[in-house]
């Protein structure tokens, strides 16, 4: 089976050292935005064959969650039906699928395996997210502290006021009573940039908020997490539909939900908070179809 890391299936690239630390390096810093790999390998792993709108966990020759793809298109053909399109988007220095069925015929013949031109390949084309998603850590308790100094993070959310710092230590520790409590990690500098959690997975709809600290706004970071948070919740819960609950007079956290592909669904049941009060609120809705 293919390692799940930080809930997401992991991804790999070539093979351990030089070849996988290149690849990545394409994804990262280049325009590598597709990867091919045989049939066969997802049967002998007992794997599913990616699905549109699942993240996986890319990871580098240590096994650490680099980066985090989003996959945005998957085709399975036969070795001689990859086209121009696929190489290209592949950018592994092929120019057209003469040169893709070249390079990998002899890749797949050095690391032991037979392809054929009927051999099934599976192409799968993909987004770098600017964004991950990983575990709470106990030293994450300072900056969520500070971040939550801020009056926007205490006018639209739960969390307790004044916010001190032993707040702060118990959330990293017991997560306040949420199913998942995750720090949103900018996948190039590495800073955190918020929170982004999934409160309870019932009935198979899994609700989810989110937390951005005021100086990684206006970077992606909230839209980010909602588009990693819906393949977390299959595969916690076998969550169906995410919804995010939000206040009605709260405009910028309701764009940020709509760039993530979440639409209004009602009106909710619960209130949100506006500052001291609370407010009518509006369900958003995802449906997911991985």
């Amino acid at each position: 089976m293919f390692p799940v890391i930080d809930g997401l299936r992991s991804i790999e690239f070539g093979t351990p050292g030089e070849s996988r630390a290149r690849l990545v390096n394409f994804i990262v810093d280049g325009n590598k935005r597709a990867t091919a790999g045989l049939l066969t390998d997802y049967a002998k792993e007992g794997e599913p064959v990616e699905s549109v709108g699942e993240c996986l966990a890319m990871v580098d020759n240590e096994d650490n969650h680099v980066a985090t793809l989003r996959v945005t298109r998957v085709e399975v053909t036969q070795f001689f039906e990859v086209p121009d399109e696929f190489a290209l988007a592949e950018a592994e220095g092929d120019l057209n699928a003469a040169d893709f069925r070249a390079s990998h015929s002899d890749y797949w013949s050095r690391v032991g395996e037979t392809v054929t031109e009927e051999t099934k390949i599976v192409q799968v084309y993909f987004e770098l997210l600017t964004h991950r998603l990983r575990p709470l850590q106990s030293s994450d308790a300072e900056w969520i502290y500070h971040a939550c100094q801020d009056v926007e993070i205490q006018r639209w959310t739960k969390i307790p006021r004044p916010y001190t710092r032993e707040h702060a230590k118990s959330f990293v520790v017991d997560q306040n009573g949420e199913l998942l409590a995750n720090a949103i990690i900018n996948s190039f500098t590495g800073e955190p940039a918020g929170v982004a959690g999934i409160h309870h997975i019932k009935d198979g709809v899994a609700t989810v908020g989110y937390w951005i600290a005021p100086q990684a706004r206006r970077a992606g970071a909230a839209s980010t997490a909602l588009k990693i948070l819906p393949t977390i919740a299959k595969r916690l819960g076998d969550a169906k539909t995410v919804r995010a609950i939000i206040a009605e007079t709260n405009v910028a956290s309701r764009a940020t939900v709509e760039r993530a592909g979440f639409k209004v669904a009602r009106k909710s049941a619960e209130q949100c908070p506006d500052g001291a009060a609370q407010t009518t609120a509006l369900d958003y809705e995802f449906t997911n179809q991985q």
